[in-house]
């Protein structure tokens, strides 16, 4: 039986889940919130707090799970009223602020489209992000090129998942002079760097060298206050912004 306290037992299995990306993970950060809060005991507005920063620094190289766990502090409604109340507020704030995050990854889907709509050719992308996932599921699978990732290979998966070519990191590289754009995701983005899984800055420079554009397709809340996000985990590396054509991100979470 597991004894594990929450929110430790919950920022274990974020820090332990190699295999979503970003703004899954954010949202679970914060749907497991929600469910505590929910069956806890005696909930008050600081334990609540407390729990959150916890969870904040479960993974602290992927700036999604902090920053939204930070929008719903900075905008958790003031509580008159006992446990009971903190209980009800609490929850439907988390509804409120996941509704948002949904509605984030809907926009910036659609702005992805939007963007690809008139740019036929193939596509090169790297990884498996949930955000680049969606948006790749409306472009016909023979356009796309998936680098393997590794280490992981979970660009293998996603490959199969669209009917599309994987092939090695390498080779996805060799490929993008031929492209017409790169999409990737991203963890984290700050003013200068932004932080993926590792291959993405040979992509984003053999890009550059080449002229093809590379899009960083990311919602809002994975923007972080910072020039350049920490790279803490060695699967993951920061890119220079300036070898990004356009970031296509929703304005949901930034003012």
């Amino acid at each position: 039986m597991n004894t594990e306290p929450f929110p430790d037992k919950l920022a274990r299995e974020l820090a332990d889940n190699t295999v979503d990306g970003a703004g899954t993970l954010a949202r679970q950060a914060l749907r497991g919130l929600r469910a505590h809060i929910e069956t806890a005991e005696g909930v008050d507005i600081e334990s609540v707090f407390d729990w959150v920063r916890t969870l904040q620094h479960a993974r602290p190289g992927i700036g999604a799970i902090g920053s939204l766990l930070q929008h719903w502090m900075d905008s958790m409604p003031a509580v008159e009223g006992g446990q009971d109340e903190v209980r009800k507020t609490a929850i439907r704030h988390c509804d409120r602020v996941l509704a948002s995050a949904d509605s984030a990854l809907a926009q910036t889907i659609q702005l992805g489209r939007a963007r690809l709509s008139g740019m036929p050719g193939r596509i090169v992308t790297h990884s498996a992000s949930s955000t680049i996932r969606q948006l790749l599921a409306a472009v016909a699978p023979g356009r796309v090129i998936v680098g393997a990732s590794e280490p992981g290979g979970e660009g293998r998966s996603l490959a199969a998942e669209l009917g599309a070519r994987c092939v090695s990191d390498a080779d996805a590289v060799r490929q993008v002079s031929q492209a017409a754009a790169v999409l990737v995701g991203a963890d984290a983005i700050g003013m200068h760097s932004f932080v993926n899984k590792v291959g993405t800055l040979a992509l984003a420079e053999a890009a550059h060298e080449a002229g093809t554009p590379i899009f960083v397709v990311a919602e809002s809340f994975k923007w972080v206050p910072l020039a350049d996000p920490p790279v803490v985990e060695p699967a993951f590396e920061a890119v220079p912004n300036a070898l990004v054509r356009e970031f296509l991100a929703d304005n949901l979470f930034r003012s």
